[in-house]
């Protein structure tokens, strides 16, 4: 049976140096701002962890996967399933509004067997965009630039989900 603070015992199992302590830094976030991380436990071996931010698998704000491996998207990454927080997603932040279209994410057809996986034309924050995945925001190794933006997107969508 997996612990209590698995993420953070996964965390400290696979990453290193600065991908540690960012991803140390995030789970802390996480946790401070009651965004329950849902595990996946059908994943579960030792250096995996898989699970849900903000909801449960299905329905939450997103997605992450920290794995030992070589491979892409390992070792660390985070998918956002949501980009809209408000009338035009970025409080009049543009610089915002530039992170959001720089971390959109095309469909790779990673789960053909999966009826959401496929690609389509979405448009985010008043930005067309082709063939853009189900969960349409990546990052693969956020550094802590990127993890602060991203906190900032995360207590937003979280937000407009709380009625906020």
């Amino acid at each position: 049976m997996p612990g209590k603070n698995l993420l953070e015992d996964t965390i400290k199992l696979v990453l290193s140096g600065e991908a540690l302590n960012n991803a140390l830094d995030f789970a802390a976030f996480l946790h401070d701002n009651n965004l329950q991380t849902e595990y996946n436990p059908q994943e579960h071996e030792d250096g995996k962890w898989t699970g849900a931010i903000g909801g449960v698998v299905g329905d939450s704000i997103g997605y992450m996967y920290i794995r030992s491996g070589e491979s892409f998207p390992e070792p660390w990454n985070i998918w956002l399933n949501e980009y809209d927080f408000d009338d035009d997603g970025s409080d009049g932040d543009a610089a915002l509004k530039d992170f959001i279209w720089d971390n959109v994410n095309n469909c790779t057809r990673c789960n053909p067997n999966w009826e959401k996986c496929g690609g389509g034309e979405k448009v985010v924050l008043g930005r067309k965009f082709e063939n853009l995945c189900h969960s349409p925001m990546f990052f693969y190794v956020p550094d802590a630039q990127k993890l602060e933006k991203l906190k900032k997107i995360i207590i937003k969508i979280k937000q407009k989900r709380d009625g906020h």
